[in-house]
């Protein structure tokens, strides 16, 4: 024991601890900043060397997140397949959720990937949108067919309108009129091709 009655020690401990906390956030940046580029290889190395696949940058965001945003199909898939989140709450308010984020984008591959690991079709975000309403609203007919194989509901309504008809109010005819076959038949197009 030193003559300050042994506080050399927890300084020392809490220095560690601190070192230690300024690592994990250096992780988790490199982890953010290499699944936004699409670095499959250094996003698996950080995950196998203990990188949280969930943590939050400094900024709020994490590794899945950017790589919806980005469309990085690969670097989700070693994301979801290490245990990310995929209904985790994402975007630069904390308004979004990966599954509406890819759908706003068309991002069609991520979209099947989200699904397959969990997400719910028809979780609105906080602005009350849902994947099919933000893929119709973009003209992503593609995606919506993705969506809706995986039941999401045609007649949901965001802001009054269904997702066909967000579709055609921003000019997507081709998008507008296959939701609207969606929806009026048992099954949709898919029952009848």
């Amino acid at each position: 024991m030193d003559d300050r009655g042994g506080t050399a020690a927890a300084e020392q401990a809490e220095q560690a601890e601190q070192a230690e906390g300024t690592e994990e956030a250096e992780g988790t940046e490199e982890l953010v900043r290499a699944a936004e580029a699409g670095d499959e290889a250094t996003v698996s190395q950080l995950l196998s060397r203990g990188a949280a696949v969930d943590a939050r940058d400094a900024e709020g965001r994490t590794g899945l997140d950017r790589a919806v945003h980005e469309g990085r199909d690969g670097a989700v898939r070693v994301l979801l397949s290490a245990g990310a989140d995929p209904e985790q709450v994402t975007g630069p308010y904390a308004e979004e959720l990966p599954l509406v984020q890819a759908a706003t984008r068309g991002h069609t591959g991520i979209v099947r990937q989200l699904l397959a690991a969990g997400a719910v079709p028809d979780r609105a975000n906080g602005l009350r949108a849902t994947a099919l309403g933000r893929a119709g609203a973009e003209g992503h007919t593609e995606t919506a067919r993705v969506l809706l194989e995986h039941g999401a509901d045609p007649h949901l309504r965001w802001k009054a309108l269904t997702p066909a008809e967000w579709a055609a109010r921003f000019g997507h005819t081709g998008t507008a009129e296959f939701l609207r076959t969606w929806a009026a038949g048992p099954g949709g197009p898919a029952a009848t091709a």
